[in-house]
C-alpha cells in the first residue's frame, strides 16, 4: 500500500454489507475512465486491475456479477468474506489525467502500469497465468499476475521530516494482537478530532525513524466513525518487533502526520531502521 500511495493512488471508496448484500460506497473518482484500481484489505493490497469503464460501473460488475464473469464472481466472494469477517476493504484508484503523451499519442497510464505493479506487489487475489489457463480465459477489464516475482525493493517517496517539537495532541493504545498481525491501529473516539478525514493519506513516523511510512485514515471500519489508521505491511513489520500489548504513545503532529513510540520501558526495544531493511 505504501508504494501505491507514493505514486498517487487515492482512496476512492470502500466495500460494505447492506442487509447481507455487498455494496460499494464511492467517495471520489467514480466517473473516471481509464482507471487503475486496487482492493486493499486492512492496509494490504489484495487485487489490482484496470478498466476503460467508469470506476463506478466497473465496481458494479463486482457487486452484482453474472455467473459467466468468473473473475468478477470470484473476487466478489473474496471481498464479501473479508467484509463479513469485519475487515475493511477499500478501493484505491489512480486516474489517468490524460497529460502523458509520446509524440502525438496518448499514453494510457493504467495500461502502462498495471503489469508492473502486479508483478512487483504480487497481490494474492490476482490470478497466475496457470490459473487463468485452467479457467479458459480472462474476463474483460480484469488482469492476472505473471508467474515470476520481481524483487520487492521499497520505493518510498522521500519526504521532509516535520517539526515534532509541538505535537497537536497525543493518545495511547495497546498493541493488540490484531494490530500487530495486520498493521493498523484504532485511535479511539476521544482522539478522533485530532485526525484527518476518511481516505486521507497519513504519514506514520515510527520511533526515531527520519522518514515516514505512508498509510490511510479509515472512518468507516469502526461503527462510531473513530479513525482506524492502516499502515499495511510496513507498519506490521515494525509492530512485530514489539511484544503484544505493548503500550504505544502516538504524537499527532498534524491531522495527517503521526509519530508512534512504545512508552517508557518498552522504548528501548525498537530496532534501528537498518535492521528493518
Amino acid at each position: 500500500m505504501n508504494r501505491l500511495l507514493g505514486i498517487g493512488f487515492q482512496v476512492a471508496g470502500h466495500w460494505l454489507l447492506d442487509d447481507g448484500r455487498l455494496r460499494i460506497a464511492i467517495r471520489q473518482h467514480g466517473s473516471q475512465r481509464n482507471v487503475l484500481y486496487a482492493f486493499v484489505c486492512d492496509g494490504v493490497v489484495k487485487y489490482v486491475g484496470k478498466s476503460t469503464q467508469m470506476l463506478r460501473s466497473r465496481m458494479a460488475g463486482y457487486a452484482s456479477p453474472s455467473q459467466s464473469a468468473r473473475t468478477n464472481y470470484r473476487v466478489r466472494q473474496l471481498i464479501h468474506d473479508m467484509v463479513a469477517a469485519g475487515a475493511a476493504v477499500e478501493v484505491f484508484a489512480l486516474p489517468d489525467n490524460g497529460l502523458m503523451h509520446y509524440g502525438p499519442f496518448h499514453l494510457n497510464l493504467a495500461a502502462g502500469l498495471e503489469d508492473s505493479i502486479i508483478r512487483t506487489l504480487n497481490p494474492e487475489w490476482n490470478m497466475t497465468a496457470s490459473h487463468r489457463k485452467r479457467e479458459r480465459g480472462r474476463d474483460i477489464g480484469d488482469s492476472g499476475k505473471v508467474d515470476e516475482k520481481a524483487d520487492e525493493e521499497e520505493g518510498d517517496v522521500e519526504m521532509a521530516q516535520p517539526d515534532i517539537a509541538e505535537p497537536e495532541g497525543t493518545f495511547e493504545f495497546k498493541l493488540q494482537p490484531t494490530y500487530r498481525r495486520t498493521g493498523f491501529f484504532n485511535s479511539g473516539i476521544a482522539s478522533s478530532p485530532l485526525l484527518g478525514a476518511d481516505g486521507d493519506t497519513v504519514e506514520i513516523f515510527f520511533g526515531e525513524e527520519p522518514e515516514p511510512l505512508l498509510g490511510t485514515i479509515n472512518r468507516s471500519a469502526n461503527s462510531n466513525r473513530s479513525p482506524r489508521v492502516f499502515g499495511g505491511p510496513a507498519l506490521r513489520q515494525r509492530f512485530q518487533t514489539l511484544p503484544e500489548m505493548t503500550s504505544m504513545d502516538a504524537e499527532v503532529l498534524s491531522p495527517t502526520s503521526i509519530r508512534l513510540k512504545p512508552s517508557t520501558e518498552a522504548s528501548d526495544t525498537i530496532p534501528s531502521i537498518s535492521t528493518l531493511g
